[in-house]
């Protein structure tokens, strides 16, 4: 549900060659600095993981993510476009790794190559689906890129209150097979 809220990767390409003017170079260098923070989430993560619980993680995680699209709005330079990937960077992976832990511990054991399968599947079609869909909205129904932004934070938040219904076995279970 986090990666279901209407994208605008498209529209945001768009904002940056057409409004910003940025040359692809630069926007390929936005590209270096989100995974450059994804890495520093996933340092983020790892810390964190051991010390707190997954359900406070995954509130967290969704509540700077649905926060953290909301810097679009300021996306108007090439500074603002900086700070912006590079947070959205970091954030992005803290989020991954929290779903992706999350989904570990509803895989049974022995299944984890087919639960992984499955993630990923779900994963990569619910990270294309949305760009359609946002571009779509612009696109069909002239959303404008800002009401975009404050769509998907929206639905992106609208995920907290999914969190509570999640089971608690699944959410404490932690893996055993590892000496």
């Amino acid at each position: 549900m986090v990666y279901i809220a209407p994208g605008f990767s498209t529209p945001l390409y768009y904002l940056q060659t057409d409004t910003l003017k940025l040359s692809q170079q630069f926007i390929g260098t936005l590209v270096l600095l989100s995974g450059l923070f994804g890495i520093g989430g996933s340092l983020l993560y790892a810390f964190l993981c051991p010390k707190v619980p997954l359900r406070m993680l995954l509130y967290l995680s969704v509540a700077v993510s649905a926060l953290g699209s909301l810097g679009y709005l300021f996306y108007r330079s090439t500074v603002a476009a900086t700070v912006v990937e590079s947070e959205n960077g970091l954030i992005a992976a803290f989020v991954a790794l929290a779903l992706m832990d999350l989904a570990a511990r509803a895989t049974p054991p022995g299944s984890e190559a087919l639960g992984f399968a499955l993630m990923m599947s779900v994963l990569n079609a619910a990270q294309s689906l949305p760009d359609v869909f946002g571009s779509w909205l612009m696109d069909q129904h002239h959303v404008s890129f800002l009401r975009l932004v404050w769509l998907n934070a929206g639905t992106t938040a609208l995920v907290l209150f999914v969190i509570p219904l999640l089971p608690s076995t699944l959410i404490e279970r932690r893996d055993t097979t590892r000496s």
